[in-house]
């Protein structure tokens, strides 16, 4: 960006950047929908959050970076927790019977455990 504002640029550089904001305001307009159907509908607030993207206390969770620090609502606990922490809660043996069957924590192996 500092070579486009002191005119010194390349033709791609500018498109590598206005794709970039480009996906920076469709993610905004995303959270500001999101906001506007919570407002209006209780019914979907309930889906937004039983989907762990979004519920009154938390702020949405876009999934940019690493899948492994990606909160996620732990049904068990019933509090919000990070990818990693449940696949090691998840993975102590005293805690398999509860977890087992939990779609939070198939998905949560799936992307991060290769395979």
């Amino acid at each position: 960006m500092k070579k486009i504002m002191k005119g010194g640029f390349k033709l791609d550089e500018v498109s590598t950047a206005q794709r970039e904001f480009e996906g920076q305001i469709k993610l905004i307009n995303a959270l500001v929908s999101a906001f506007g159907v919570s407002s209006k509908n209780k019914r979907a607030m309930i889906g937004l959050e039983r989907m762990n993207i979004m519920d009154e206390t938390t702020a949405i969770d876009l999934m940019l970076g690493d899948p492994e620090v990606d909160k996620v609502k732990c049904p068990v606990q019933d509090k919000l927790i990070i990818r990693a922490e449940c696949l090691d809660y998840s993975g102590e043996a005293k805690h398999r019977d509860d977890c087992a069957g939990c779609e939070i924590g198939i998905a949560t192996k799936d992307k991060l455990i290769s395979k």
